[in-house]
């Protein structure tokens, strides 16, 4: 039994051997052609000729070929590449159109227009007895770069063809030929021929719409689209032109088309939903809440009610918070309006996503803080809230402690929800402010030590928040023996977070001038200059922000200080003047947590698509 088993396992060797080891041959070949490469790197071309020409008689490897032919190419010996092409598209039909395009680039080369044009009326020849063929001449074409003439062969299967379908590919041709009208044509045709091809069409003219730039061929393919719609045009054209506003930012426009559509009963989904939301991410708020108070009027019955009321509070919210010019009594409006709406919310697990908000506005804008207090703790250990929720709001109420004062009472609130929740982003804020809060106090080095841990966080922004207030305590602590500039500044930070502007900016002034030359000085500044930006004094701070750029050049708080001019600028629609302060971040400080946005919004006020 044994010597059967040994002789058994002897011819399964020998019969899996072919499949583990390769033969004299394959070795030889695949060192010869391994040996060729190298040759062309070196340019040196006759080497590679002479190593691969017989491989090149008998082998099926592109490499071979690719390497042979731009060899003859190098050497301008012409006649034998064509005469490797002939011999190659024998070899392996079903490549053969990419072998007759190389010849027809040879007979271009070469000025040999008779040959070229005689092989471009065998390629319709072909075409016309296999009309499939056209695919692979034409994509052969347009791979050497002859977009004309892979035109010329769609258009030809085409016209023996009426139902051959080549819209994708003459809409890239038309496009890589300029020809911008013929281009957005073909995307018609292929939205209307092919359902399928709306996300592609999409997709496409994603990659060239500008926003806020005026396109008279986007306004043409606008202009026709809306002609087809009005003409009975299939349901997706309305989709394609919503989508072009969208993409245009042009968002009122992009609304006024999917109302229309809805009252007729032609919306499927949260179409409405989505547009509000890229009218809000844009920071168009009043637009936003516009469209979602045209949903929730729907009323409770429909699907999305619950979604659309706490947007458009939020949005409201938002945009009196952009305004300069937000009056009391539209703060008041906003507030009565949570109050109704929210009484909708009782017992509903959304509650909160109303209450902290509404907790918000009587505390910071209609200074009503006891009523602010005695709504968020209402939703402290709620059964319905969910332990998510409850943990904001221990946020919100220790926020409110800190507003008005009460720091030790904040620091308690702080840990409560940090202990909640505690390896969660909500965790980590709580102990971020919580830290914080310690730091307002005084309490140094205990706040760095949570600061230092919080480095490591799984926010971004949080561990970029803690890096910069670590760093703050650090370097103002290891040259001074005391802590009075610290300590000062610490006080004009709370009296900016608690909005008494006065008393932080008195504070900052004693500390320009009592320590003029600690360490201190730059983040003093930068300080003075959020204080003016929140008091609406934008060129004041755009001021200030350049001083910590151009007197502490080697800061921690220059690439910070880019980004508030670059937004600032940007807000003021000094366009050239954004861009500058974004480019000197990106390019100057590429490892900075606004690095990456920077360059997008410079991108983005360049006319790039930001995909």
């Amino acid at each position: 039994m044994k010597n059967l088993f040994s002789i058994f396992l002897s011819l399964l060797c020998l019969w899996t051997l072919p499949a583990f080891s390769q033969s004299p041959n394959q070795a030889n070949d695949a060192q010869a052609l391994a040996l060729a490469k190298q040759y062309f790197q070196d340019q040196e071309y006759e080497k590679v000729i002479d190593k691969l020409e017989d491989l090149g008689e008998r082998s099926v490897e592109p490499q071979v070929y690719q390497l042979l032919f731009d060899s003859y190419l190098e050497l301008e010996e012409y006649r034998d590449a064509i005469k490797l092409s002939r011999d190659w598209a024998r070899r392996l039909p079903g490549r053969k159109a990419n072998f007759e395009v190389d010849q027809l680039y040879l007979h271009l080369k070469e000025e040999d227009q008779r040959d070229a044009e005689k092989l471009m009326e065998s390629f319709y020849e072909i075409i016309d007895r296999s009309p499939g063929q056209a695919y692979a001449y034409g994509k052969a074409l347009s791979d050497r770069g002859y977009a004309n003439r892979a035109l010329s062969v769609y258009q030809h299967a085409i016209k023996g063809n009426p139902n051959m379908n080549f819209d994708y590919q003459m809409a890239l041709l038309y496009g890589e030929l300029g020809d911008i009208p013929k281009m957005h044509e073909m995307y018609l045709q292929m939205v209307e021929r092919t359902p399928g091809y709306l996300a592609t069409v999409k997709a496409l003219l994603a990659q060239s719409i500008e926003a806020g730039q005026r396109d008279e061929n986007l306004e043409l393919l606008k202009q026709e689209i809306i002609k087809r719609i009005q003409g009975g045009g299939p349901e997706r054209f309305n989709e394609l032109l919503i989508h072009i506003y969208s993409q245009e930012e042009n968002f009122r426009a992009a609304f006024t088309q999917l109302r229309a559509l809805d009252r007729q009963g032609r919306l499927e989904g949260k179409e409405i939903s989505n547009l509000a939301r890229l009218a809000y991410n844009a920071g168009d708020f009043d637009l936003a809440a516009r469209i979602y108070k045209y949903e929730l009027d729907k009323g409770d019955s429909y699907p999305y009610y619950q979604s659309s009321v706490i947007a458009w509070l939020d949005s409201r919210k938002h945009s009196l918070q952009e305004s300069e010019s937000s009056t009391l009594e539209a703060w008041q409006s906003l507030a009565a309006d949570y109050e109704q709406y929210g009484k909708g919310f009782r017992g509903d697990p959304f509650q909160a996503d109303l209450m902290i908000p509404l907790a918000e506005v009587y505390a910071y804008r209609l200074n009503q803080a006891d009523t602010a207090e005695a709504i968020l703790t209402s939703l402290f250990d709620r059964s319905w809230i969910g332990e998510d929720d409850q943990a904001l709001a221990q946020i919100a109420y220790a926020d409110l402690l800190l507003f008005t004062g009460r720091r030790w009472d904040a620091i308690i609130y702080y840990r409560k929800a940090e202990k909640a929740l505690d390896q969660s982003v909500i965790g980590q804020e709580a102990k971020f402010k919580r830290a914080k809060a310690a730091y307002y106090v005084g309490d140094f080095q205990w706040a760095q030590g949570i600061f230092s841990v919080l480095k490591e966080s799984t926010s971004k922004l949080i561990a970029n928040d803690a890096m910069q207030y670590s760093l703050l305590i650090t370097d103002n602590m290891a040259l001074d023996s005391t802590t009075e500039a610290l300590e000062a500044y610490a006080r004009a930070d709370l009296f900016y977070y608690r909005e008494i502007y006065d008393s932080a900016l008195a504070i900052l002034e004693v500390l320009d001038i009592g320590y003029a030359d600690h360490p201190i000085a730059d983040e003093s500044l930068f300080l003075r200059a959020s204080i003016k930006r929140a008091q609406h004094q934008d060129a004041e701070a755009i001021k200030l922000w350049q001083r910590v750029v151009d007197e502490y050049s080697d800061d921690i708080l220059v690439d910070d200080a880019l980004y508030e001019i670059g937004k600032t600028e940007e807000k003021l629609n000094h366009t050239d003047a954004a861009m500058k302060a974004y480019e000197q971040l990106f390019t100057e400080h590429v490892d900075s947590f606004f690095a990456s946005d920077a360059r997008k919004a410079y991108r983005r006020l360049r006319g790039d698509q930001i995909n």
